[in-house]
């Protein structure tokens, strides 16, 4: 099997490759390497590569900067998502498109219930739209589909344009003296990228029936709970207040509740579990 990876030097991306099953030719694209925005350049590069699969992580996803610049987040996000189902059409490709939790508009928070598959998604940023445009081109236009939404990732690599990892990040922070302020209103599914990655390949390798599914550990906590368990499990002492999220203006309205969970047979270990594995390797 020939596996494109779009999107290959980021944080999930860049774990789907590292994790590539034996027997699988895969091919990791870089931004450098791919501009999806650009139809002949999508057209050009993988009309040389000929994928069974393509498995696209790219996204414009600063979720402020999608606020300040909503033509760029449409231009990525939608048409170049547009532009990568027309390619895989063209060329009988699959195409694993990766999406996000930010489709929903936490309002499921009254129910205190994670968000499934068969939620209808309603988003309430430049981002979330701009997403779930993308995730309908792709479930309307092309037959041979995945739709993966991941949420709250953390990883190795960490993301770039977020400023790396919200774990080591915060670890380094607390170990340096600094005194944290974590809200305590947000609540999500935090999700180890090794986990997603690994359920990603099972998806394309089983040939799951084509769809959307939601990938992330198991559980859910509010963003201060999360800070405490990694504090906890790091064994490091650190000062953290619990604060409002109103504390912190953004550009971007963020849901507040957005857990996810699969009725697909999709079934992570839990996050504290994840968590556990990725600091006993990752920290000193």
């Amino acid at each position: 099997m020939r596996v494109v990876v779009i999107g290959a030097g980021g944080q999930l991306g860049s774990e789907i490759l590292k994790l590539t099953p034996e027997g699988v030719k895969v091919i990791g694209l870089t931004h450098e390497d791919i501009e999806i925005a650009d139809l002949q350049n999508v057209k050009r590069v993988l009309h040389n590569l000929k994928p069974e699969v393509v498995i696209n992580t790219a996204a414009f996803h600063k979720t402020d900067s999608c606020e300040e610049f909503p033509l760029r987040a449409f231009e990525v996000n939608l048409a170049g998502v547009k532009n990568l189902v027309d390619v895989c059409r063209k060329f009988g490709s699959v195409l694993l498109h990766i999406s996000t939790d930010y489709v929903f508009d936490g309002k499921k928070a009254e129910l205190r219930e994670p968000y499934t598959e068969e939620d209808t998604p309603n988003p309430i940023n430049v981002y979330g739209i701009s997403k779930y445009a993308g995730e309908l081109m792709v479930r309307n236009y092309l037959r041979e589909h995945y739709i993966v939404r991941v949420a709250s990732l953390y990883g190795k690599k960490g993301s770039k344009s977020k400023g790396g990892n919200f774990v080591l990040n915060i670890l380094k922070k607390a170990k340096e003296g600094e005194d944290l302020r974590i809200v305590d209103d947000v609540f999500m599914s935090p999700t180890y990228t090794v986990d997603a990655a690994k359920e990603i390949w099972n998806l394309v390798l089983k040939r799951r029936p084509f769809g959307t599914y939601h990938i992330t550990n198991g559980g859910y906590c509010s963003w201060y709970e999360f800070a405490l368990e990694i504090f906890r499990l790091a064994g490091v002492k650190a000062r953290v207040k619990p604060v409002s999220s109103s504390e912190f203006p953004r550009k971007a309205q963020i849901p507040r509740w957005t857990p996810l969970i699969s009725v697909k047979g999709i079934r992570l270990r839990h996050w504290k579990e994840a968590l556990r594995e990725f600091l006993t390797k990752f920290t000193p």
